[in-house]
C-alpha cells in the first residue's frame, strides 16, 4: 500500500523522523527558588545573626545540589512526518 499526498496525491513520498531534545522545563529552579525562600524564612526565625539574603542564598545552592541529583535528563521527543518531493508538503 502506498502513501498518496493529500495536497498533490504524489506518491514521491518519504518519511522523515526527527529527534528533539526538550520536554517539560526542570524542577530544579522551582527546587533552588522555593528552598532559597525556606532558608530566608528560617535565617529570620533563628536568634542567631544570620541575614535573610545569606540564609536565602545557602538555600538556593542546597535547592541546586538536590535538583542536580535528583532530577532526570530530558527525553529525546521523536517527530516522525511524510515530505511530498514533489509539492514539497509536510503531513502526518
Amino acid at each position: 500500500m502506498s502513501i498518496n499526498c493529500p495536497y498533490c496525491f504524489s506518491e514521491q513520498i518519504v518519511q522523515v523522523v526527527n529527534q528533539q531534545v526538550g520536554g517539560p522545563a526542570s524542577t530544579g529552579i522551582a527546587t533552588s527558588a522555593s528552598l532559597a525562600t525556606i532558608g530566608a524564612t528560617l535565617s529570620k526565625s533563628l536568634p542567631l545573626p544570620l541575614s535573610p539574603m545569606l540564609g536565602g542564598l545557602a538555600g538556593a545552592v542546597i535547592g541546586g545540589l538536590f535538583g542536580s541529583m535528583f532530577d532526570e535528563p530530558p527525553k529525546p521527543a521523536v517527530l516522525t512526518y511524510f515530505h511530498c518531493n514533489h509539492c514539497q508538503q509536510n503531513f502526518r
